[in-house]
């Protein structure tokens, strides 16, 4: 299956932890997602369809070779991770845990990154993409003739 999870939107969260997906995300997403804290040690939650999930849970745990470490990235995965239903105003609940990891407040950011949606607070969103790179600079060496990944 092959997603196309694209683009940036806010939202706020109302007063018990709901927050609403955005509808250009609300197709792809369906009824079930699965939301993780972010494996890369940044202030964000990670959004995935179910199929998404599968994918890259079975990728990030078959990265180990050693049975021993692939159980513990399994045990470290199911610390971090949780099934989440989307009601039908589109919302979907975030535990206090969770927000807390991203620091997340009233506001959030949903951002499309193909295969999942991260959720940012507006200021570490702000932080992250505040570096010293310029845009402009960092696109042009891009190959846009590059190959295209297959399924």
């Amino acid at each position: 299956m092959s997603l196309l999870l694209a683009g940036k939107e806010s939202r706020k969260f109302d007063q018990v932890n709901r927050i609403a997906l955005p509808t250009c995300f609300r197709k792809e997403i369906g009824e079930t997602a699965i939301l993780m804290k972010s494996v890369h040690k940044e202030p964000c939650l990670m959004l995935f369809t179910e199929q998404s999930w599968e994918d890259f849970s079975y990728a990030f745990i078959y990265s180990f070779d050693d049975p021993m470490k692939r159980a513990k990235a399994q045990r470290r995965l199911a610390d971090r991770v949780e099934k989440v239903t989307v009601d039908k105003s589109g919302r979907i609940s975030i535990k206090d845990d969770f927000k807390a990891y991203a620091q997340l407040t009233d506001d959030a950011y949903f951002v499309g990154m193909m295969d999942r949606v991260e959720i940012w607070s507006v200021e570490n969103w702000d932080l992250i993409n505040s570096d010293d790179d310029d845009d402009d600079d960092f696109f042009s060496g891009i190959n846009y003739s590059a190959p295209r990944r297959s399924e």
